[in-house]
């Protein structure tokens, strides 16, 4: 079985101790300090089985040669990409070919005998052709360009005319990872996008949607782009209208997530209620480095409360893939972090397939995740789409409440 932290016999310990600097370099946390769990790293070596299981080696080439894997190392460590591209292989065989497949990273039998089926025949995903035409600039008129171009008209209008918020941001001197107005960059090479929509009423559920746009394709996730609750008595933080630059790290040092890549994002404080207005504006804004994108448990049917002091959260139950299908994961989903510590068959589920797209299918990117955090209204310069997550909504709230 191999599983997270499985490495091949012959790899030197100088190679297992340049992987985890770079693994802390990279999330800017020493390892020691992550609290134990699914996600915390502990290298132990993979002796293969009496049923000549694959090497951790082997197993990254197939995964690069069939597409899960793109710019992945071939270095014999199971670390946190290749876990990813376990997992999404994983998904996409219980998913879209649904055949029997748990998404859990631990590679075994059952995983071993799928990735072989593939690499036989060399088969490819049903996204693959998609991702060559994106490699080639070849997609035509499709919903992930007609995304790209509804964030350029809204870039456009807003710099005709900045509202207040995005005025404040412009005016901001003191460095932040939100992007000043004239910086938002929707080119699509070299680019994972990441699109949350801020509800007109403010409902305290999980029941906004984001659309990840990644190498032409289209996924759509469930959570809440607003904060549930906060101590802090300067009110609760509101991550402000705009782009914002995140990268793979940790959410309280507990479990993968994504984080602001360097000095924070802007928010507002919002004191006394949990809606923004011009009074919470001329308080100015604040550059906050803990408002990270982080799971947020099963499902729209639940209160946001404690899950989101301002972070972006995304839920487990429920996603829909690039053929807009809905796709259920409650049979797995855990509920909280407890139940994924204690029950092996549980996981994150959707996040995990929002995470792993970013950093299995992306990770020959760059690192950063633009992610872009619109309103309602700006949704009115692309009706179309603005329907089509209407229409998602709908679809998630009959699935979860039944």
């Amino acid at each position: 079985m191999i599983k997270l932290g499985c490495f091949d016999p012959g790899i030197a310990d100088s190679v297992c101790k340049a992987y985890l600097k770079q693994v802390e370099d990279l999330t800017r946390v020493p390892l020691v300090e992550i609290e134990p769990g699914s996600d915390k790293l502990a290298l132990e070596m993979h002796v293969p089985d009496a049923q000549q299981s694959m090497p951790v080696a082997e197993v990254q080439q197939g995964l690069k040669s069939i597409g899960f894997f793109p710019g992945g190392k071939v270095d014999g460590i199971c670390g946190y990409r290749t876990l990813s591209a376990i997992r999404l292989f994983q998904e996409y065989v219980r998913s879209v070919e649904k055949l029997d497949s748990v998404p859990d990273g631990r590679f075994g039998p059952v995983s071993q005998q799928h990735l072989r089926r593939w690499m036989d025949p060399q088969f490819k995903s049903d996204w693959a052709p998609t991702i060559e035409r994106w490699q080639t600039q070849a997609l035509g008129q499709t919903e992930y360009t007609e995304w790209l171009s509804l964030l350029e008209k809204v870039k456009q209008n807003y710099v005709a005319g900045p509202n207040r918020t995005l005025q404040l941001v412009n005016a901001f001197s003191a460095g932040a990872d939100t992007r000043k107005l004239a910086q938002w960059d929707f080119t699509p090479a070299g680019n994972t996008h990441l699109v949350g929509i801020r509800r007109s009423e403010m409902s305290g559920k999980f029941d906004d949607i984001f659309v990840l746009l990644i190498k032409g394709l289209v996924f759509k996730f469930q959570g809440s782009t607003e904060p549930g609750a906060s101590k802090d008595p300067r009110g609760l933080p509101f991550l402000v209208q705009g782009q914002h630059d995140y990268h793979f790290g940790w959410h309280q040092k507990k479990y993968l997530a994504l984080r602001p890549r360097n000095k924070g994002v802007l928010v507002v404080r919002s004191k006394g209620d949990k809606r923004l207005d011009d009074a919470d504006l001329n308080h100015g804004l604040e550059a906050n480095a803990s408002i990270n994108i982080h799971w947020g448990g099963k499902g729209m049917t639940r209160d946001v409360n404690s899950w989101s002091e301002g972070c972006q959260v995304i839920n487990g139950s429920v996603y829909l893939n690039p053929r807009n299908e809905l796709v259920d994961c409650s049979a797995f989903a855990a509920t909280n972090n407890a139940e994924v510590a204690s029950e092996p068959s549980k996981t994150r589920g959707a996040y995990n397939v929002l995470l792993d797209l970013v950093t299995a299918l992306g990770s020959d990117l760059s690192p950063t995740v633009k992610y872009t955090l619109l309103t309602e209204q700006d949704l009115d310069l692309g009706p179309a789409l603005k329907q089509g997550l209407v229409d998602a909504r709908a679809r998630v709230g009959q699935l979860l409440s039944a």
